[in-house]
């Protein structure tokens, strides 16, 4: 081959690889949130999610959907959270259509510690972006004000102890109260029993709940039991039936045919699935359904580090009242 083809034929390549890369648009995702990040709190109110789409030149982009997906936060290194089989798992999967750019959402965090929120946004034209947001949500002030009054209440049963038992005589009532602390202290930390899965069910209902356990997703399907209709609008809601909190919501979402998302239900009990279906034109239509969610008991280890920690506390207590009550009878 000659240099003259060579380079021509390098040049063509060179053109071709440049039009690709020209011809791939640029995206950027952002997000907000309601309340800040750093005002939010777990299993405290619902937060709003906004997520927004822009291209290079900073228009919100007209169409497209965005694959949401949030994992927990990765199990701590010593005291647990409140629902332990939720450290670590993946507590939703959805997918949202965009309307003028943004896609929007509400979702209660269970628990603290920092959460991944991943976005995978594909155009109408099948480009896209991916993008990861961490979100960090901090412990409640009052829990750790709890906290710390249930320590010094240990504390405080550790050193009368040690003032009252300290006699050799009195070896086996001391040995008795240790196991009395320790029996308090398990009863304190210990989880509710696992619940039933109630399957409560409308052969009318456009919503199908597959069983509902602690520690997996659960796949929740709304679809259509009339007409098709292109242009719906869809709202949805999950609600913890005993707390009274929304978990999940979303606010009329463009559906052609079917909704459906995964959730990871955080406790073993009663929520409500509420779901309105509107057309331009025709009646709302409405579904519901109670779900009974199974709960799982927590494995052993999540539970020896708090019980390892309160009973440091109570022995801590023990040794101050011994050291008290022989102080005050050497003087």
């Amino acid at each position: 081959m000659s240099l003259k083809a060579l380079a021509a034929s390098a040049g063509f390549l060179f053109a071709l690889l440049s039009g690709v890369v020209a011809g791939a648009e640029e995206f950027n995702i952002f997000l907000k949130t309601t309340p800040r990040i750093e005002l939010l709190r777990p299993f405290a109110d619902p937060a709003t999610l906004s997520l927004l789409v822009t291209r290079a030149d900073g228009r919100p982009v007209a169409q497209g959907k965005v694959a949401i997906v949030i994992d927990a936060p990765k199990p701590g290194n010593f005291m647990s959270t409140d629902f332990p089989l939720v450290e670590g798992s993946r507590l939703l999967e959805l997918v949202l259509p965009l309307r003028r750019g943004r896609a929007e959402w509400k979702y209660l965090f269970p628990i603290r510690g920092t959460y991944r929120l991943s976005v995978n946004f594909v155009a109408a034209d099948g480009q896209g972006t991916f993008k990861d947001f961490p979100i960090s949500v901090l412990e409640k002030r009052q829990k750790w004000l709890w906290l710390g009054l249930f320590c010094a209440g240990l504390f405080l049963i550790g050193f009368i102890a040690g003032r009252i038992f300290t006699t050799p005589a009195r070896g086996g009532m001391k040995a008795a109260l240790l196991a009395l602390s320790l029996a308090v202290v398990g009863s304190v930390d210990g989880h509710d029993p696992p619940s039933p899965t109630q399957a409560v069910s409308n052969p009318q209902s456009a919503l199908e709940i597959d069983g509902a356990a602690v520690g997996m997703l659960t796949t929740l399907r709304w679809r259509p039991t009339d007409t098709p209709v292109v242009n719906r609008q869809l709202s949805l809601t999950i609600i913890h039936l005993e707390k009274r909190k929304t978990m999940f919501a979303v606010d009329r979402v463009a559906v052609a045919s079917e909704f459906d998302l995964k959730f990871h239900y955080p406790d073993g009990a009663e929520y409500r699935v509420n779901a309105v279906a509107e057309a331009p034109g025709q009646a709302p239509v409405r579904a519901e359904q109670l779900v009974a969610v199974t709960g799982i008991e927590p494995a052993m280890m999540a539970q020896i580090s708090a019980l390892s920690f309160f009973l440091a506390v109570i022995a801590l207590g023990l040794a101050a009242g011994r050291l008290s009550f022989r102080y005050r009878h050497r003087c």
